[in-house]
């Protein structure tokens, strides 16, 4: 039985489930071809820079598609005043984040001339990609959205192979610059594919900004949560250690992407297939939730450790360099744990109960971090980071499970 089968018992859900996970797959295919070709040319401190600068622009994201496109899924986004306020939201997140993306590129980097203006650029057109491949989420076209991806990754490999020779003067400005390229691709292809409706009449406005800010708000701050407490950890270590510790960190991390693939992938397809159930007038059965969660959680360990043991076989002779055992084994406990807890939170998501998840997702956070903390201080390395993540997200899939079944 399908993961979506759980949840939706309809004869297209098998093949909606599919494509929506080969679409993230796609994605994360074009993310991973750049990371791959920075992780076998940079020298590790600068692979630590290249990871920061990557974590700041995915916790970016998060922040818009919480405030921002969760929004599509929840409510009317063809109604005029919620239309105007997703406008209003979109420029707001957006003007903030670049501003502390042109800042933090300062404080890592010497590199002012290309960096700056390529990275901020990275950040608007990724929104506006992500905008785009919620747009098809929400109304379940999966079909678009993985033709639409699977462009985005053509163009990503095809633009990797010339932009290489720009690595003797801006390294790091090339490889986001091939990512911009592959980012305003989804865009391109996706306003071709989707009705003109969903992309027309984009006007800001604040009548109904105040209901969608007290939606979006918590909704962007759980969202976040993870991948700026992930930011926030890679920030301790460049500071505690080195960045070529983070390099190492992020090289194991780099091992196990595919699990976070397929996590992604059954999130975007539980979002959206509960939400439809909710706006129809159905209930999600929230017992049924335990199987799916038990299930994502058995498959992101399998695929963890297969995507871990090719990995050792392979690393020193793609990359030159070798990952650390310890480590990617406490990125695949990290991975799971999240992976449990995932369906809870999405019905929690889909019930509007936003604060109630900001909240068990930031006792996570900080948890996993102060355990980050102690033990970086104490250790001085980085072996034993990732499972001091881990040990919060035990909590949330406590809490928010407790939430679902048993609501206060």
């Amino acid at each position: 039985m399908t993961l979506a089968r759980r949840l939706v018992p309809t004869g297209g859900a098998s093949k909606d489930g599919m494509a929506g996970i080969l679409s993230q797959g796609a994605t994360a295919a074009a993310s991973f071809a750049v990371q791959f070709v920075a992780a076998a040319n940079l020298e590790l401190a600068e692979y630590g820079v290249f990871a920061v600068l990557l974590a700041m622009s995915v916790g970016a994201n998060a922040l818009y598609v919480g405030f921002v496109c969760d929004g599509f899924a929840v409510f009317d986004r063809h109604d005029p005043a919620n239309r105007a306020g997703l406008v209003t939201s979109a420029a707001l997140v957006t003007g903030l984040c670049v501003v502390c993306a042109v800042l933090l590129c300062a404080v890592l980097t010497p590199e002012r001339r290309w960096l700056p203006p390529v990275y901020a650029g990275l950040v608007v057109s990724r929104f506006l990609a992500e905008t785009v491949r919620r747009i098809f989420v929400t109304r379940l076209d999966f079909g678009s959205l993985l033709r639409t991806d699977l462009c985005a990754l053509v163009v990503t490999v095809l633009a990797l192979a010339p932009a290489t020779g720009g690595f003797d003067r801006a390294r790091l400005a090339v490889l986001f610059g091939v990512m911009c390229c592959g980012a305003l691709t989804t865009v391109l292809v996706g306003l071709v594919l989707l009705p003109r409706r969903e992309w027309t009449r984009l006007r800001p406005g604040v009548r109904a900004f105040p209901t969608l800010f007290g939606f979006a708000l918590w909704r962007a701050l759980q969202a976040g949560l993870r991948p700026l407490s992930l930011l926030a950890a890679r920030l301790l270590v460049a500071q505690l250690v080195s960045t070529a510790a983070v390099g190492a960190l992020e090289l194991a991390r780099l091992v196990v992407a595919p699990v976070q693939v397929l996590i992604n992938g059954c999130g975007s397809l539980l979002l959206g297939r509960m939400a439809a159930r909710r706006r129809n007038g159905g209930e999600n059965d929230p017992r049924a939730l335990d199987g799916v969660g038990r299930s994502l959680g058995a498959a992101a360990a399998a695929c963890g450790a297969a995507s871990g043991v090719l990995a050792m076989g392979l690393g020193p002779v793609l990359l030159g360099k070798s990952p650390m055992v310890a480590v990617v084994l406490g990125w695949v406990v990290y991975q799971v744990s999240w992976a449990v807890g995932l369906p809870y939170v999405t019905e929690l998501v889909t019930r509007r109960m936003s604060r109630r998840v900001f909240v068990i997702r930031g006792v996570d956070s900080v948890l996993g971090l102060g355990l980050a903390t102690c033990v970086v201080l104490v250790t001085g390395e980085v072996t034993l980071l990732p499972l001091a993540l881990a040990a919060g997200g035990l909590w949330t899939v406590l809490l928010a499970r407790r939430a679902v079944v048993r609501p206060l």
